[in-house]
Parts: C-alpha cells; sequence; structure tokens
C-alpha cells in the first residue's frame, strides 16, 4: 500500500509540472518597418573579422547611403552610383532580403540578419563568402 501511494504521489506531482509547464506564450514582436523606413541610413563601420577584409570593405561601403520606403522599395547610392529596387522583412523582423540593381548593371542582392533597428542606427551582418561582414548604418 505504501508503494501504491508513493507511486500516485510521483504520477499527480509530475502530471502537474508537465501541464503547469505547458502554458502557451505570445511572442510579440516588435515591427521595426517604422524605424527602418523613418529616413535614409548612412554607411558608418563595419568589422570582416580581420584588418585587410574590413579595410577593404569599409572603402568600398564609404558614403553608402541606402532609403528604405514604406512600400517595399528601396534606393542605394553607392560608389557614386544610384541603384533602385525592393526590400522585405521576414515575419520575426530578424532577416531582411535587398535587391537593387544600378545603372551599370551591377546589383545588390543580399540577406541581411538584422542585429538591432534603433531611431538612429541600423546594425547587421552578411555573408560575402568566406567572410561574414558586420555592418553599421547611422542617420
Amino acid at each position: 500500500m505504501k508503494n501504491l501511494y508513493r507511486l500516485f504521489t510521483a504520477s499527480t506531482v509530475f502530471a502537474l509540472l508537465l501541464f503547469n509547464s505547458c502554458e502557451p506564450v505570445d511572442v510579440i514582436v516588435e515591427d521595426l518597418t517604422p524605424k527602418l523606413t523613418s529616413g535614409s541610413w548612412t554607411f558608418s563601420s563595419l568589422d570582416g573579422g580581420d584588418n585587410t577584409t574590413t579595410n577593404f570593405y569599409t572603402f568600398l561601403y564609404t558614403d553608402d547611403v541606402i532609403t528604405f520606403n514604406s512600400d517595399g522599395t528601396c534606393t542605394n547610392n553607392q560608389l557614386a552610383e544610384s541603384g533602385s529596387g525592393t526590400w522585405s522583412m521576414d515575419a520575426n523582423q530578424t532577416t531582411l532580403t535587398l535587391n537593387i540593381t544600378f545603372p551599370s548593371g551591377d546589383t545588390r542582392n543580399e540577406t541581411w540578419s538584422i542585429s538591432s533597428i534603433t531611431d538612429t542606427q541600423l546594425v547587421y551582418s552578411f555573408e560575402i563568402s568566406p567572410n561574414t561582414l558586420d555592418m553599421t548604418y547611422v542617420h
């Protein structure tokens, strides 16, 4: 009888813990679109993992300006050339896809992993194989 009581008690405790831990949790994802589309973003800095990569890409992105519009279009002034294209953000607000075409025929097709977007700073990373660039843009 003692063993049956212990088994009943253990089963009851286990069941209570199991059902109590399964409560649904609503995850609220902040809509970052208003911050992203609040004006033009100007390149500030990057980390390419080593000095050679960082210096090379810093040279390429210096004076880079990108503007995201609320209708999903964007413009990019890069290396004295102005391009236009589209952008989209995933539902979790963690991945931004960018497709820009320049008059010279060059394209900027990138997938960014968003680290943070504030009112004044956009921080993301993306891969240019074999490197990952950690980029910062500011208003």
